[in-house]
């Protein structure tokens, strides 16, 4: 069993102590670092080089945002998951525009985490259930290349497939056969000229389609 090695970054002490003492108890986590601030966890993300970085949007000295930006720019080969109270278009586009692998709120449970923090681990992105339908709402507002050569079901598949789930959880999420799902996932890889579904799922998560499906209804 290979060890997910991660950093936390949240400026509330009591919510990292909370959250180690949960993960330390899981065989396949090792917390080894952890960051109060923005500039704290740059320099420890780079003195630790974690596996994932389990991090908050909203903190001083450098948000989430500017941090997964700047350890980017360091070229370091590291997975971000973003744990906030936030579900606002603007904080998923701008995390989604940083490269952040994964996306979940605090409201969420225990088992969520680590299915997302497993998931993100694995190199597939993650988007919190609960905030999915905005960006599903978005997608299929989207007209524009490459995305208008995809039918509506090929768009949906393509979105769940953001989320790194397999062919049979899309299957039961879109209320279709697994060979089905199957087909709209050769079709869409064929269409849009990408090797595998990871290629697929890395695409859809950084369109940006939340921006622009907030462009079309005239908000800023």
């Amino acid at each position: 069993m290979q060890t997910i090695r991660v950093v936390l970054v949240d400026d509330h002490r009591l919510f990292r102590d909370g959250l180690k003492k949960l993960l330390e108890l899981e065989p396949d986590v090792e917390v080894i670092g952890e960051a109060k601030d923005g500039e704290e966890a740059v320099r420890v993300v780079a003195d630790k080089k974690p596996d994932v970085v389990l991090l908050d949007i909203n903190m001083p000295k450098g948000d989430g945002v500017q941090v997964i930006r700047q350890v980017k720019n360091d070229s370091l080969p590291v997975r971000f998951l973003a744990i906030t109270a936030y579900d606002d278009e603007e904080s998923l586009f701008a995390l989604s525009s940083a490269g952040v692998h994964g996306y979940l709120l605090k409201e969420s449970g225990y088992s969520e985490l680590l299915s997302a923090l497993r998931s993100v681990a694995r190199g597939e992105p993650y988007v919190d259930p609960k905030v999915a339908g905005k960006l599903l709402i978005a997608f299929h507002e989207d007209n524009d290349e490459p995305l208008c050569n995809l039918t509506p079901k090929e768009k949906e598949t393509f979105y769940w497939l953001s989320q790194g789930l397999k062919n049979e959880e899309i299957a039961q999420k879109m209320v279709v056969s697994e060979k089905t799902v199957k087909n709209h996932v050769t079709r869409i890889l064929r269409k849009l000229g990408l090797r595998d579904r990871t290629q697929a799922a890395i695409m859809a998560w950084r369109l940006g389609l939340v921006q622009r499906g907030r462009q079309k209804d005239g908000r800023a």
